[in-house]
């Protein structure tokens, strides 16, 4: 029983991931893929391009590099509506310890919604309902004026029907601003750790290479990102966006998703797009993400800073 149900979930992540990139041998892999999924509304909005600009709460999962240049407490809550009915909710919590140092603190989770269960020779047996779970802690330091370097660890844990399977991983970033311009660079390396093991078989985690560069303009009302991955068990993605603030309360964001190898989903598909919105000491954000025939991902974030 353990068993299928095991299969029945990875299978569904592997429809998952082959509707969103080419069948080849290395994707649907690989354990806990909901790691690969960005978070934070205003930077999946601007293309999923973050890794060099990220410096709030959101910083826990693009670079936690960034959190050495948290300058407020902030708080962060995002909503993801994904394909095929799953979810995805993240909650996240950064804190300036220091002029140099910053602490983060989140909780991702992924419910993959209700499963009818089948034992080995078909026949129904009840519903379940599988789910991934990640809680890490990350700390940024600022080496200097211009450079900053972050690691956080991370446990996972990954539910299915009666089975289980625990895991530790571990991320690392670094940001360069170059001096004299309003232009950085960052890198990371994500979801570095043990394999994750139900039964007796065990799946690697979906490590993940990104470099990026940001760009600031017009008084720090505008932003230029592009990022580009590397999973270990994909082909290369690379995002790029802009946002900009049109009115002091309004942000507007746009960008584009381009997965190398990617399945053909129509021309629309990898357009991002979105805007943040600032009320009484709240930021609402929203973003969504088109996969072309598949239909848009929408994300809402809800934070504050105080």
């Amino acid at each position: 029983m353990q068993a299928l149900s095991v299969a029945v979930v990875l299978g569904l992540l592997g429809v998952a991931a082959t509707c969103l990139a080419d069948p080849n041998e290395d994707v649907g892999t690989a354990a806990f893929p909901t790691l690969k999924l960005g978070v934070g509304a205003a930077t999946v909005g601007r293309g999923g391009a973050g890794i060099a600009l990220s410096e709030d709460a959101y910083a826990t999962y693009w670079n936690p590099a960034g959190l050495a240049h948290t300058r407020a407490t902030h708080l962060a809550l995002m909503n993801n509506e994904w394909i095929l009915d799953l979810r995805q909710n993240y909650a996240a919590f950064a804190h300036p310890l220091n002029d140099t140092t910053g602490l983060g603190v989140f909780v991702n989770y992924f419910d993959y919604g209700e499963i009818e269960g089948r034992d080995e020779t078909g026949e129904p047996t009840g519903v379940f309902r599988p789910s991934d779970l990640a809680a890490g802690v990350g700390v940024g330091f600022a080496v200097n004026d211009d450079l900053s370097i972050g690691v956080q660890g991370k446990i996972l844990r990954q539910e299915i029907d009666d089975a289980s399977a625990s895991g530790f991983a571990v991320d690392a970033g670094v940001r360069y601003d170059i001096p004299d311009t309003p232009a950085s660079v960052a890198a990371t390396i994500q979801h570095l750790g043990t394999s994750m093991k139900f039964d007796t078989e065990g799946f690697s985690l979906p490590t993940t290479l990104r470099a990026g560069v940001g760009y600031r303009v017009a008084d720090d009302r505008a932003a230029l990102a592009l990022d580009v991955a590397m999973p270990t068990d994909d082909d290369i993605k690379v995002g790029a966006g802009i946002s900009y603030e049109i009115l002091d309360p309004l942000v507007l964001r746009g960008g584009y998703r381009y997965d190398f190898g990617g399945a053909d989903h129509g021309t629309v598909a990898g357009l991002t797009g979105g805007f943040g919105l600032l009320l009484g000491g709240f930021v609402i954000d929203y973003a969504f993400v088109s996969l072309g025939d598949l239909g848009p991902s929408n994300r809402v974030s809800l934070s504050a800073a105080f």
